[in-house]
């Protein structure tokens, strides 16, 4: 006798501290789907959420007996049938058809204080996809996080997939040429034939150039500019910051004074000019420099160019 007291004490208290949560899944609605499309996806959803063994769902029919033939997709008439039925947390949702989306829409709601727990949407492309959708939907309830964190493999959908859009800048490559004029280092020279491969990336005022260019060594560097006109000629202005190894005469001279002087360094550089034919799919582009090579040498100098730039084609046949 005292077995089966204990038994029935134990069972009891067992089912108290471990009773589920009772969720009520109102039936889905929604607009521009069709009825057995949101009814089967009901199905699935309600399916999947019991199959996690977190909620002690609410029978359908007896939320439907409570809904009593009408709609319910607001947190306060949610609560209410939620009390209705006995249920701790009501979940509702609804299918929108927008051009040629599906966007699966979804709360969960705490029936005591109508306080909502979770709200979140998911959009589908396509009608196949609404199965992977909604499995990731019932993750993210039982889980209570939002539905980008239930993502694994298998259950990516086509609308994740695809690229984000983002702004577009015109983008051209193309070369030009000129002279440095050293105002100090170089080894004493006057002056000296530079030739440039350039990128540049342009939004409506602002531009980013990138360049690999011969000057008395190999430069390479990237730069901001400013140009205030939208106008088929602007000038700009900007600075420009990189890397150049200039070539020195004494580099490897064992007699010289100079051996073991760094040659190579950082490059800072002061920019303007003027960009023609901004409206076109090329740009010439006049461009004056004033560089300073962090080295030993102390490096400095202007640098005058001037060069042909083509968006999408090549210039030259070489970009």
């Amino acid at each position: 006798m005292k077995k089966i007291i204990f038994m029935f004490v134990f069972l009891a208290t067992y089912q108290f501290v471990y009773a589920l949560d009772k969720l009520a899944v109102l039936p889905i609605g929604g607009n521009g789907v069709d009825s057995a499309t949101q009814e089967t996806i009901y199905m699935l959803l309600t399916s999947k959420i019991g199959q996690y063994n977190t909620y002690d769902l609410v029978p359908s029919g007896d939320i439907l007996t409570a809904l009593a033939g009408q709609s319910c997709f607001e947190p306060a008439c949610a609560s209410e049938i939620g009390r209705q039925v006995n249920a701790s947390k009501v979940v509702y949702g609804s299918l929108n058809r927008l051009g040629e989306k599906i966007i699966f829409q979804y709360s969960l709601i705490d029936v005591s204080t109508r306080a909502t727990i979770l709200s979140d949407e998911m959009t589908s492309t396509r009608v196949e996809d609404l199965d992977q959708v909604t499995l990731r939907v019932a993750a993210s309830i039982v889980k209570q996080v939002p539905v980008k964190k239930t993502v694994e493999v298998g259950l990516v959908t086509e609308q994740e997939t695809k690229e984000t859009k983002t702004r577009k800048s015109v983008s051209s490559g193309g070369i030009d040429f000129g002279y440095l004029y050293p105002q100090k280092g170089y080894d004493g020279k006057q002056r000296i034939f530079v030739f440039d491969f350039r990128s540049l990336y342009e939004m409506q005022h602002v531009a980013v150039d990138a360049l690999l260019g011969i000057r008395e060594g190999i430069s390479l560097n990237i730069g901001m500019l400013y140009l205030p006109s939208l106008k088929d000629y602007s000038p700009y202005a900007g600075v420009g910051i990189g890397f150049h190894a200039v070539a020195h005469n004494d580099a490897f001279d064992s007699n010289q004074n100079n051996q073991g002087k760094r040659s190579d360094g950082f490059e800072i550089l002061m920019k303007g000019g003027l960009m023609a034919f901004r409206t076109y799919d090329f740009r010439v582009i006049l461009n004056v420099e004033y560089s300073v090579t962090l080295n030993d040498y102390k490096d400095s100098g202007a640098v005058v160019t001037i060069g042909v730039m083509r968006s999408g084609k090549k210039v030259f046949g070489i970009f």
